[in-house]
């Protein structure tokens, strides 16, 4: 029993003066980490310290495509007042700036210097590979100088730039082709800077007039009831480094055209429509088609000249100054805008349109109804022209309607058979002063020229 509790008590003594020894380790550990951390702030101070006293220098990356432009932003210690900024690059100063809140340019540099935010913006436009490289933000104070430096890295990411035309009173989108970046944005130009419109970092989608979508691939901005203050040159780009650079990749010039030939027209459901729209000499070796939608830019083709005249709408050119279209067999489905359009034959430019047409249909059971689609046709009162006289010395001649169910002129309303429509053979042309009369079937030519319903 002895011996039992002799070893027992040199077991716990053994066990005992192993735990010392542990604590004694782990103290030794935790003193050493606390030691290196202790000199790794104070290092760190000492290099603040030493910044805070001669200067210090940040660096950032930027990157551009040829043809666009980019706007970096410099930033400075926030404890100095400065009394000029340089931007240097290979030691030699571009551009510099004495003034507070005023754009400056020089060449395809420009500076602005925020006072307030303690920042120089800096835009270089246009870019060329050769702008590639590093610049120096030089802050001058007291004969004393710290920097911020940017590398800029020039490459061919641009996408093509784009001439739209846009509508008064229309809608119009431009588009771009969207990028990883997870900031995309529009603006438009204003002089030196590119004033911001939408961006996908706000929550924001309109903007007023403007309207930010998004696909898989694309990144758009509509624009709507267009006026002459929306023409100019937009920007497309991205954004990075939290919104200190920007790279514009797409530049799109917008045109908007006052006046389009525009005509409304309210046919009932079952009918039949033709109408026509004249095109420009530019257009005669081009592609027609008709579209259907608010927006042109966009709008869904319906029927176009190279296919073949079957279905609901059918088109016909008579290659000269005119295509002629017809709706068959008309439903409530088919109210809308319609576009009359050429295709493009230059990827840099979008589709010419030269006729604006907005149809209503509704469901006319009786003479009253009638009546108030009569009335709407007459008030829109457009042009009536259904062909070129034969002869330059032949006069037009004219035949005046009354009560009638059929429209003439640049579209024909072609209805069910009823008694009630107009049926008139050829109007013959007269000398004299007094108006022509309605003449039967003859073997001589017919010479319309302009028909109004009174």
């Amino acid at each position: 029993m002895r011996r039992a509790s002799g070893r027992a008590v040199q077991t716990l003594n053994i066990n005992l003066q192993m735990k010392i020894g542990t604590d004694s380790r782990v103290e030794n550990s935790l003193t050493e980490d606390f030691s290196i951390q202790i000199n790794t702030m104070r290092n760190f101070l000492l290099i603040f310290l030493s910044l805070m006293i001669t200067g210090w220098e940040a660096s950032s990356e930027v990157k551009g495509c040829t043809d666009g432009w980019v706007e970096f932003i410099c930033q400075h210690n926030p404890t100095h007042q400065y009394q000029s900024v340089d931007v240097v690059k290979n030691n030699h100063t571009i551009i510099g700036s004495t003034q507070k809140n005023v754009w400056q340019t020089k060449n395809i540099f420009s500076v602005y210097y925020d006072a307030a935010n303690r920042k120089l913006r800096v835009v270089i436009k246009p870019l060329q590979h050769g702008d590639s490289g590093e610049y120096k933000c030089k802050f001058i104070f007291e004969g004393k100088s710290e920097s911020d430096k940017v590398d800029l890295n020039v490459g061919k990411g641009c996408q093509t730039p784009f001439n739209q035309t846009a509508y008064r009173t229309a809608k119009t989108t431009i588009s771009c082709d969207k990028r990883n970046s997870t900031v995309m944005f529009f603006c438009k130009e204003n002089g030196s800077i590119c004033e911001d419109i939408l961006s996908t970092k706000s929550f924001l989608r309109s903007n007023g007039s403007f309207t930010l979508t998004e696909t898989s691939s694309s990144f758009n901005m509509s624009i709507s009831n267009v006026s002459s203050q929306h023409a100019g040159v937009y920007w497309c780009g991205v954004e990075t480094d939290k919104g200190s650079n920007r790279a514009a990749l797409r530049k799109i010039q917008l045109e908007v055209e006052d006046t389009i030939t525009s005509f409304t027209r309210y046919p009932t459901v079952g009918q039949n429509l033709t109408y026509w729209c004249g095109y420009p000499k530019s257009a005669r070796k081009k592609s027609k088609f008709i579209c259907k939608g608010e927006d042109p830019s966009i709008c869904r083709q319906i029927v176009s000249t190279t296919q073949s005249n079957a279905g609901k709408f059918s088109m016909m050119d008579d290659n000269v100054k005119k295509i002629t279209i017809t709706v068959r067999n008309i439903t409530t489905e088919d109210t809308g805008t319609y576009w009359c359009g050429a295709e493009s034959n230059d990827p840099k430019q979008s589709n010419p349109f030269f006729h604006r047409f907005r149809m209503t249909v509704g469901r006319s059971k009786n003479k009253r109804n009638a009546a108030a689609a009569a009335h709407h046709i007459k008030e829109d009162n457009i042009y009536e022209e259904i062909q070129e006289p034969p002869s330059a010395s032949l006069h037009y001649s004219t035949v005046n309607f009354t009560n009638c169910s059929d429209k003439a002129g640049a579209e024909t309303l072609l209805t069910k058979p009823s008694s009630s429509a107009c049926e008139y053979s050829t109007v013959k042309n007269s000398q004299s002063q007094t108006s022509s009369t309605v003449n039967q079937p003859s073997s001589e030519d017919p010479l319309y020229s302009t028909v109004n319903k009174s």
